[in-house]
C-alpha cells in the first residue's frame, strides 16, 4: 500500500476507494490524486465520517483527467453507477411527483411519475399531488396529449376510449398530424413552464370560434377551462415583475447536514419548491458543486438562469452551465432567497423532529436487546394481539413497526377460523400459523422480535408454532395487568428498563388498538342485524354503547330490570320502551320453546 500511495500522480482524477472484500466504499474526485489520496492514510484530526471510511479502506485505484472538470463528470458517473456505501446521495422529498413528458417520443405524452431516471424525457416539478393531478386533467382535456402507453410505431385499427371521451387526439390511429401533434406537445411544454396567458389566448379564440357557429357546449367547455387556469395563476404567487423563468437556490449548513432549497419560478411566478438534504458530509467536499451536478442531472426542466446566494460553486460549474446557455446569478441578499431560506429552515425543524423520534427508537431498541439478551438490534418489530366479543367474533392483529415508525402496508387482520369460544391460546396459535407460514413461503423479511399480548402462557403456544414452522424469532410477552414482562419456559417476569417497556407498551397498544377496531367492525355488522335496528329512539352511538357494555341483550334486560348503574346513559323513555320490547321477545322465545 506504501508503495502504491508513492506511485500516486500529481494529476487530475477520480479515485475509487475499495474495503477487504474489494467493493467501491467511496468515489472521489481530486485536482491532485497524490495529496488528496494520501490525506485518508494520514494521522490527524478527521469528522467522524471519515474517520469510519478510512479504517475501512484496504485498496483504492484512480483514473487520470484532463482537468479538474472532467473529473467532476466522471466522479458523478462512476456514483451512479457503482453507488458507493459512504458517497453522499441526494436525500430528496420522494413524495412529491413530478410529471414525464416523453419528448424524444415520436408521438410524446405525458405521466404522473415520482423518478427522474429517463434521459429520453423531461421532467417538471415537483408538485404537490394535488396540484400535480389538476395539471394532467387539464392539459388532457385541453391539449389532448396521449396518456397511453402504446407502442406507436405502427397506426392502430381503432382509437381507444381516451379518444372517445375527447381527452386525446389519437396520434395512435393518425387522427391528427405530426406538424399539429408537435405544436400541441410545444404548448404543453409553454404552459408547464407558466406562460398560462398563451394558454388562455388559444382558449378564448377556440371559445370565440365555437359561439360563431353556435356550438354552446364547446364554448362553454372553453370557458372553464380558462376559470380553471385563472385560478392556478391566482394560487401561485407573482414574484417578479418580468415574466422571466429561474430557479433560486439557497442552501444551510447545520448538524453536519447540508440542506438545499430550489425555488421555481416560471413566467414571474412561484410555482412549486423542493428542499433536498446532503447527510453527514465528509470533510473537504464541495456541497454546492455537487448538489448542482445530481440536481440537474436528473434531466429536470432547466431554465435560462439561476439565482445562488454566493460563489460557492466553482469555475468548472460555471464552465457546466454555460454549456447549456445558463445564466448564473450571485446575490447575497434577494426576497427569493429568503423564502428559499425560510423552507429549508422548515424542512430542518422536520428532519430534526425525525432524528429525535429516531434516536429515542435507538435508545429503547438497545435497550430492548441488553434486557431480553437478544443476538441482535429489534429493528423489525411484530405485535400481535387477540379479541373477541364475549367469546364471538374473534379476531387477530399484527402491526410491524420498522426502526420505530409504523409500517402499515405489513400491518394484518385475522377473522379467526378454528375458535369459537373464548380460547386466546388457539387463536394465537392460528396467528402465527397463517402469518409466519406465509412469510416464510414468501421468503420475506422476518421481524427481529415478536409481541405478545399477554402473559407466559401466550408466549409459550407463540414459540412451539414458531419451532413447527423451523422458525427461530424471539418472542416476548407483556402481560396487561402489571405490566410484566416475559419470555418463553421462565416463569417470573424479566426486568426491562423504563425505556425498553415504553417501547414494547407501544407496540401492544397498537396492536390492541387495530384488533379492536377490526372486531368492532365485525361485532356492529351482526349487532345492527338486531331488534335494535328498527327503534328510531335509539341512535348510532347508542347502539355502539349497549354493545360496548353487554354481552347480549338478555344482560341489557337483567339490566333496565334492576336499574343498574352500567344503563344509566340511556333516558327514561328508552328504558321504559326497551324494557317492554325486550319482555315480549323473552315471552316469544318462552312460547317458542315450550
Amino acid at each position: 500500500m506504501i508503495e502504491k500511495l508513492k506511485r500516486l500522480p500529481e494529476a487530475p482524477g477520480v479515485y475509487l476507494l475499495k474495503n477487504k472484500s474489494g467493493d467501491i466504499i467511496y468515489i472521489g474526485k481530486a485536482k491532485v490524486l497524490k495529496n488528496r489520496v494520501k490525506s485518508y492514510f494520514q494521522k490527524g484530526k478527521k469528522d467522524l465520517k471519515t474517520e469510519v471510511l478510512s479504517e475501512q479502506i484496504f485498496d483504492f485505484d484512480y483514473i487520470i483527467t484532463k482537468n479538474e472538470f472532467e473529473a467532476f463528470l466522471l466522479e458523478n458517473t462512476l456514483i451512479k453507477q457503482h453507488k458507493p456505501k459512504y458517497n453522499i446521495l441526494l436525500k430528496d422529498d420522494k413524495s412529491f411527483p413530478y410529471l414525464k413528458l416523453t419528448i424524444k417520443d415520436k408521438y410524446p405524452g405525458l405521466y404522473l411519475v415520482r423518478e427522474t431516471k429517463s434521459k429520453s424525457a423531461v421532467y417538471f416539478g415537483p408538485y404537490f399531488a394535488g396540484d400535480a393531478k389538476k395539471f394532467l386533467e387539464i392539459i388532457y382535456k385541453i391539449f389532448k396529449i396521449r396518456q397511453c402507453k402504446i407502442d406507436l410505431k405502427k397506426p392502430l385499427s381503432r382509437p381507444c376510449i381516451y379518444y372517445n371521451t375527447g381527452i386525446c387526439f389519437a396520434p395512435c390511429v393518425r387522427f391528427i398530424s405530426d406538424s399539429a401533434y408537435k405544436v400541441s406537445v410545444e404548448n404543453v411544454i409553454k404552459f408547464l413552464r407558466g406562460s398560462y396567458k398563451e394558454t388562455i389566448e388559444i382558449l378564448k379564440n377556440k371559445m370565440n370560434k365555437y359561439s360563431e357557429k353556435q356550438e354552446y357546449e364547446k364554448a362553454a367547455q372553453m370557458r372553464d377551462y380558462i376559470k380553471v387556469i385563472e385560478n392556478i395563476m391566482n394560487e401561485q404567487k407573482v414574484v417578479l415583475n418580468k415574466e422571466k423563468d429561474m430557479d433560486v437556490i439557497n442552501y444551510l449548513f447545520s448538524d453536519n447536514h447540508y440542506y438545499f432549497g430550489v425555488l421555481k419560478v416560471r413566467s414571474g411566478r412561484l410555482i412549486n419548491k423542493e428542499i433536498m438534504v446532503f447527510k453527514d458530509l465528509p470533510e473537504n467536499e464541495s456541497p454546492v458543486e455537487i448538489f448542482l451536478m445530481q440536481y440537474y442531472a436528473r434531466n429536470i426542466d432547466v431554465p435560462l438562469e439561476i439565482l445562488l446566494p454566493d460563489k460557492s460553486a466553482s469555475p468548472f460549474i460555471a464552465k457546466f452551465f454555460r454549456k447549456e446557455n445558463i445564466k448564473v446569478v450571485y446575490k447575497k441578499r434577494d426576497a427569493l432567497l429568503d423564502i428559499a431560506m425560510q423552507n429549508i429552515l422548515d424542512r430542518e425543524k422536520q428532519e430534526k423532529e425525525i432524528e429525535n423520534k429516531e434516536l429515542k427508537f435507538t435508545n429503547q431498541v438497545v435497550e430492548l436487546q441488553k434486557s431480553l439478551n437478544l443476538t441482535k438490534i429489534p429493528e423489525i418489530i411484530d405485535g400481535i394481539d387477540i379479541s373477541h366479543f364475549s367469546g364471538l367474533n374473534t379476531v387477530g392483529s399484527c402491526v410491524v413497526l420498522k426502526n420505530g415508525i409504523p409500517d402499515k402496508s405489513l400491518y394484518r387482520r385475522y377473522k379467526i377460523k378454528e375458535v369459537r369460544l373464548s380460547d386466546d391460546y388457539s387463536a394465537i396459535k392460528e396467528v402465527i400459523q397463517r402469518r409466519y407460514s406465509k412469510i416464510k413461503n414468501e421468503n420475506s423479511k422476518l421481524p427481529d422480535l415478536i409481541l405478545i399480548d399477554g402473559g407466559l402462557g401466550q408466549v409459550n403456544i407463540a414459540k412451539e408454532e414458531l419451532r413447527k414452522l423451523n422458525l427461530d424469532i424471539p418472542v416476548v410477552g407483556l402481560a396487561k395487568k402489571e405490566e410484566s414482562v416475559y419470555i418463553p419456559y421462565n416463569n417470573k417476569p424479566v426486568f426491562i428498563t423504563d425505556d425498553a417497556l415504553l417501547l414494547l407498551k407501544r407496540i401492544r397498544d397498537e396492536a390492541h388498538r387495530f384488533a379492536l377496531s377490526y372486531q368492532t367492525k365485525i361485532t356492529m355488522k351482526k349487532f345492527k342485524k338486531s331488534i335494535l335496528d328498527d327503534l328510531s329512539f335509539i341512535g348510532e352511538k347508542t347502539k355502539y354503547r349497549i354493545y360496548n357494555e353487554f354481552k347480549n341483550l338478555d344482560e341489557l334486560l337483567d339490566a333496565i330490570k334492576d336499574n343498574k348503574k352500567e344503563i344509566s346513559f340511556l333516558t327514561k323513555k328508552q328504558k321504559d320502551i326497551l324494557l317492554e320490547i325486550l319482555k315480549k321477545r323473552e315471552s316469544n322465545e318462552d312460547k317458542h320453546k315450550k
